[in-house]
Formats: C-alpha cells, sequence, structure tokens
C-alpha cells in the first residue's frame, strides 16, 4: 500500500457459524478466548441461487485498493468471487492499486452501469462517502469483505476479530519466549483494524511483562521490503539477548522480519504473524523461528457474506452491521507445509 490514510474499526458485532479456534490450546498456554458466539448462519448460502433458468443473472461489482498488494487480499477476494459465481452471480473486480480515494470513482461507476450489488472488499470505507452517498441515492446495497469498519449505506461487514487475532498471536510468542523477555512490533495504524490487532497484543505482552523495545509502523505498501529494513536495523542496535521476539500485525511484513533474522543468523529472535498465508505456514511448519500466525478464514468468510448477499435478495437483511468469523491459530502443529 502506498502512503494513504489506512486500507484494511469494525462496529458492533457477532461472531458467526461458532466455529472451534482449532491450535490455540496446545500452542498458547496462557486462556485467549474467541469472541463469544452467536449462531447467524446464512442459511440461503447454498439454497438461494442468484437467479432462476428464466432471470437475469445479477451482477455484484467488487471494489478493492488492494487486490494486487496483499496476498491476503487476493485470497479472500478470489474465494468470494468462485463463491458467488457458483451461485450464478455476475462478479466484477476492480483494483484501484492501493488507492483508496479512488474507491469513490469506482463505486459512482458501478452505480452508473447498474449492478446488482457492490462488495466493497479491504479498504478504510471512512474515505469512501462520496461513492458509498450516490449508491445509497441509488438504493444499490453495498457489503464489506474485510473493510475497515461499517459507513452507510453498508449493510454489514464480513470480517475477523482484530481482538482475538492480537491476542492469541502474542500469547503464542509469550509462550515461545517463556513468559519473559523483549519484543519488537510492527503495525500498522492508520487503518483502524490493524491497529486494534496491535493495541490487543500490546495489552497483553504489558499486562504479562513483556517489554516492547519499538513499535514500528509497517509500509502495507511494501510490507515486506520495510520490515525486513527495520528488523535489520533494530537487530544491530539490539545484539543477542537483548530482544527475544518480533510480533508483526501481518504476515507480508511478518516475513521480511523473518528474512531479517535468517540474514543476520538471529534465528533465536521468535516472529509472528497474523492471516495463515501459505507461505506463512510452510514457513512455520519448518520449526524454526517463525513460530505461529493467525490464520483468518477466509473460505467461510467468503460463504458468508455470499450467503448474506443471497438473503438481501431474498428480502432478509443481516441485525448485526459486523460479522466475525472466527481465527485459526497456526503453530508448527497443524501449520500446512
Amino acid at each position: 500500500m502506498k502512503p494513504y490514510v489506512g486500507r484494511w474499526m469494525k462496529s458492533a458485532s457477532v461472531a458467526v457459524l461458532g466455529l472451534a479456534i482449532a491450535g490455540c490450546g496446545s500452542a498458547a498456554t496462557g486462556s485467549i478466548s474467541p469472541a463469544p458466539s452467536v449462531s447467524v448462519t446464512p442459511s440461503s448460502a447454498a439454497a438461494t441461487p442468484a437467479a432462476s433458468a428464466s432471470e437475469k443473472a445479477k451482477t455484484i461489482a467488487i471494489i478493492s485498493p488492494d487486490y494486487a498488494a496483499q496476498p491476503a487480499a487476493k485470497e479472500a477476494i478470489d474465494l468470494f468471487m468462485a463463491e458467488a459465481k457458483s451461485q450464478g452471480y455476475v462478479v466484477t473486480l476492480t483494483d484501484t492499486n492501493s488507492d483508496n480515494a479512488a474507491i469513490n470513482g469506482e463505486i459512482t461507476t458501478a452505480v452508473s452501469q447498474n449492478v446488482d450489488a457492490i462488495v466493497t472488499a479491504f479498504g478504510t470505507p471512512q474515505e469512501f462517502g462520496e461513492g458509498l452517498a450516490k449508491a445509497g441515492a441509488a438504493k444499490v446495497p453495498v457489503f464489506g469483505l474485510d473493510t475497515g469498519g461499517v459507513v452507510a449505506p453498508t449493510l454489514v461487514n464480513v470480517t475477523t476479530d482484530n481482538n482475538y487475532l492480537g491476542e492469541a498471536s502474542a500469547q503464542a510468542m509469550i509462550d515461545a519466549m517463556g513468559g519473559k523477555g523483549s519484543v519488537i512490533m510492527i503495525a500498522f495504524d492508520a487503518f483502524e483494524p490493524v491497529r486494534l490487532r496491535a493495541v490487543a497484543a500490546k495489552a497483553l505482552f504489558e499486562a504479562k511483562g513483556i517489554k516492547i523495545l519499538e513499535y514500528k509502523q509497517g509500509d502495507p505498501a511494501d510490507s515486506t521490503g520495510k520490515a525486513k529494513a527495520i528488523v535489520g536495523d533494530l537487530l544491530t542496535k539490539y545484539p543477542k539477548g537483548t530482544v527475544q521476539g518480533v510480533w508483526a500485525a501481518w504476515d507480508a511484513s511478518a516475513l521480511g522480519a523473518y528474512q531479517a533474522t535468517q540474514a543476520a543468523g538471529r534465528s533465536e529472535v521468535f516472529i509472528t504473524g497474523v492471516d495463515g498465508q501459505s507461505f506463512a505456514q510452510a514457513e512455520v511448519a519448518k520449526g524454526l523461528n517463525w513460530i505461529a500466525t493467525v490464520r483468518q478464514d477466509w473460505p467461510t468468510i467468503a460463504k458468508t457474506l455470499t450467503g448474506i448477499i443471497n438473503d438481501h435478495f431474498a428480502g432478509k437483511d443481516p441485525t448485526n452491521t459486523t460479522v466475525f468469523v472466527p481465527a485459526i491459530l497456526i503453530t508448527k502443529a497443524n501449520a500446512k507445509p
């Protein structure tokens, strides 16, 4: 991401489907519980087709600033596109290449093309006001796929509980460190969900007596390169024995931190990330110093959002503006190599 304000504020929320949070018992000895689950299973996800044989297929326009820039965004959007297409929707995708402001024009364009629904995927909807106003005036329903909050007329945002993401990854780090030591944190406070993730991790570190040596801002436009440079410099500043871990708010950034430790011969410094990307799981599975990531359940997020859209076209809108899908702690024990 380029230096725009934010990308990836969740409002009133509910956990969906009551999925078990796998892995956290075996790797994180501290008690980190997911958000309380309330069943809001979108029953129409597989039962309500987008159109019958005699009807014209409905069109969903996906608009995102992050499809090319962030591996997690690409995975989530690809899965949603596949799910929606499998149910008969026509799906288009526009990527503004890390430009949040450009989302406004793309929403306006989608409205002018008479799409049936708009999905804003990732990004910061607080910057989409003009476009969202156009969609509202035209009565085009808007849905969020892991956006940075819910801004009217968006009906719902389907996402993950960032407090859990932060706490679970921090607890894994604390356990690996033996409950004591110092860490470096890499966050991105301009995007509210990631900021909340970091706040939760920071609070747990402090509550458990872990010293935070540095709190650095990553760069989503160059997640891996920026983190590698930051950590490379800090490993020179903090010699062996003075820092035990690097907590990164997302996997592409954690990858840079991991690369820096490998290049410097500092494998005693533990790394944790968030997102559960395939490249992260592959490294975690090796059993080296990248010890954990937290997998956002993109397949379930994609299916849940599609079900909610089906429900909308069937005349039933969600009662909660944010739907949380539980996450999964990934360690060597359950990582996919």
